[in-house]
């Protein structure tokens, strides 16, 4: 905060972030959030509260956390497009006293709000550097949550201190803190990576550039982006980069990459590293503030891509299973230690007692549940994890989590859900449901887990068993649901909203879902998530369709109408 509040006294007139046709500069970015600070303290903030953000990415959003600062509060970035449930309950859990909307969105049950700030109608005020001091070291920047595999997302408290080591870290070792090019602001505000893309440029005195939701998949609009904006420095997972990258790379020349959330295939790096880019492979829990590692990526990355090494002030120790320190090239539990380390959980002393850890050398630390080595080099290669925690297209996914939910459906006595297929590249989830009283049941928990779960955790197939194999031990056998999983195709069907098939576009779309599925007995009323579709499938529709008609569809669009029929409907209400 202190940062930002040197560049508005010291250059008002500079940008900030550039919003669409909006640039907003320091000096009117310092207004806004010294009016919504204003308006916090008169809703009942005080310091040490936390203020709920429901925002898309934007100006007034930058406008919102700089103003939760001055107020002495920390925020919770929410996701316009949770479910209303999962919104509600980390509203309860993080015990929001405020929540900060935005326009035509709605906040649900009873609670106080005010609206974003009107970027071009709060009052004018003189920048004052000594009110950025009212949020010391320690106090609390931002509660952010994470999937929970008790079917409750986790609340991760994250202080200033750690938040500013890790922003200064990143900026001089990515090049921002001396680069005239603004960054990209691409990443949803609910990821703490997000943070990263606001805020190292505005301490540094650069800008941020808000980029659209549909420029993680479609390429086209991410060049165009960069094009206009001579973006200099973009963070996306493996997965958007997979999709973005081919038509991206004469552009990349010269520019500052990041890469992380889930595995860098070395095939994927070589093809960044050939157009000329700085790729940086990231990696770190929310646990422990965004990234903890970071790794120049060479030019010959090879198969593997290592996570490179500690950012300052962290350290990291490869534990076996006594928690002893590993030496280098054996496998153990990758643990966090440092100013980054979160205190534990919100509200969870048992599961904070679990994860995290105080007597060691290193002071306290974080279990990651990911296993690990050392590299001759000093770097460290990541293996993959101890338990049910997957990477899936970038997201953090417990799988318990969503069981617990499906469990919570009336009519399902117990659920198991896995991972069918390779994470890292086409991987989807597979639910199956002991549903012996109602058997029909299970064409409802696709809109059971859609109003409950985000929409990349939502299972992809449903499959009812009369029981679940079981190992020696009497636990769950999950290879042999996977083996089964691979006998039975996804269901064609269960979706009957949308309007009548027989007409040429709902034909072009039946047909577009039987390609990217590989189903050829699709009709107009095939929902595509439980016939085998997922979030990076439908991202790959819109884009097609986009081909075909000149549309450009959302991939809220595609969930919203997850047939033929109701997405032929979405079209021709978009032209």
């Amino acid at each position: 905060l202190a940062g930002f509040a040197e560049r508005a006294a010291a250059e008002p007139d500079a940008i900030a972030v550039r919003d669409g046709v909006q640039s907003v500069s320091y000096g009117r970015l310092w207004c806004a959030a010294v009016h919504t600070a204003e308006r916090l303290t008169a809703a009942g903030v005080r310091p040490g509260d936390v203020v709920a953000l429901l925002l898309p990415r934007g100006a007034e959003l930058a406008a919102a956390v700089f103003g939760t600062w001055l107020a002495g509060a920390s925020y919770l970035p929410l996701d316009p497009h949770h479910p209303a449930e999962r919104i509600a309950y980390q509203l309860n859990d993080a015990g929001a006293r405020v929540v900060v909307t935005g326009a035509g969105l709605t906040v649900p049950g009873d609670r106080r709000t005010i609206p974003a700030p009107d970027l071009d109608a709060v009052p004018t005020v003189p920048v004052d550097a000594d009110r950025a001091g009212v949020a010391g070291p320690d106090a609390l920047a931002y509660v952010i949550y994470t999937s929970g595999s008790t079917g409750r997302p986790k609340g991760i408290p994250i202080t200033h201190r750690s938040l500013v080591n890790h922003i200064t870290d990143y900026a001089v070792r990515f090049g921002v803190a001396t680069t005239a090019r603004p960054t990209g602001w691409l990443s949803t505000y609910s990821f703490d990576t997000s943070s990263l893309e606001l805020m190292m440029p505005l301490l540094h005195g650069g800008h941020t550039v808000v980029l659209p939701d549909e420029a993680r998949t479609d390429g086209a609009l991410l060049a165009e982006e960069i094009r206009a904006h001579d973006i200099g420095f973009l963070q996306a997972t493996p997965t958007t980069w997979r999709l973005v990258a081919d038509r991206i790379t004469d552009l990349l020349a010269g520019r500052t990459l990041l890469s992380g959330g889930e595995p860098l295939p070395g095939a994927l790096a070589a093809t960044l590293t050939a157009a000329g880019a700085e790729l940086w492979n990231v990696y770190g829990p929310t646990e422990s503030t965004i990234w903890a590692t970071a790794g120049r990526v060479s030019a010959k990355p090879g198969d593997r891509v290592d996570v490179g090494t500690p950012i300052a002030n962290t350290r990291v120790f490869i534990a076996g299973p006594n928690g002893e320190p590993l030496p280098i090239g054996l496998r153990g539990e990758l643990c966090v230690a440092g100013v980054g380390v979160a205190s534990g959980y919100h509200g969870r002393p048992d599961l904070t007692a679990e994860r995290f850890g105080a007597d060691s050398p290193w002071g306290r630390f974080y279990r990651s549940g990911d296993v690990a080595r050392w590299l001759l080099d000093g770097r460290i290669d990541l293996l993959g994890r101890m338990d049910r925690q997957v990477k899936l297209r970038g997201n953090r996914i417990e799988l318990g989590e969503i069981e617990a939910v499906l469990s919570d459906h009336p009519d399902v006595e117990a659920a198991a859900v896995l991972v069918v297929g390779d994470p890292a590249t086409d991987g989807s989830l597979a639910a199956f449901v002991q549903v012996p009283h109602r058997p029909e049941a299970v064409d409802e928990l696709w809109e059971h887990a859609r109003r409950r779960l985000p929409r990349s955790v939502v299972p992809h197939r449903f499959l009812a068993v009369e029981a679940f194999p079981r190992t020696g031990s009497d636990k769950v056998d999950y290879l042999a649901l996977a083996d089964l999983a691979a006998l039975q195709p996804a269901a064609a069907g269960g979706d009957t909203a949308g309007a009548d098939g027989g007409d040429a576009l709902t034909t072009t779309v039946t047909k577009l879902f039987a390609e990217l599925l590989d189903r050829p007995d699709l009709d107009a009323d095939t929902h595509f998530f439980t016939s085998g579709g997922h979030s990076l499938l439908a991202a790959s529709l819109a884009q097609r369709i986009k081909d075909e008609t000149g549309v450009r569809l959302a991939l809220t669009d595609v969930f919203e109408n997850p047939t033929p029929a109701a997405l032929a409907g979405r079209l021709r209400g978009l032209t």
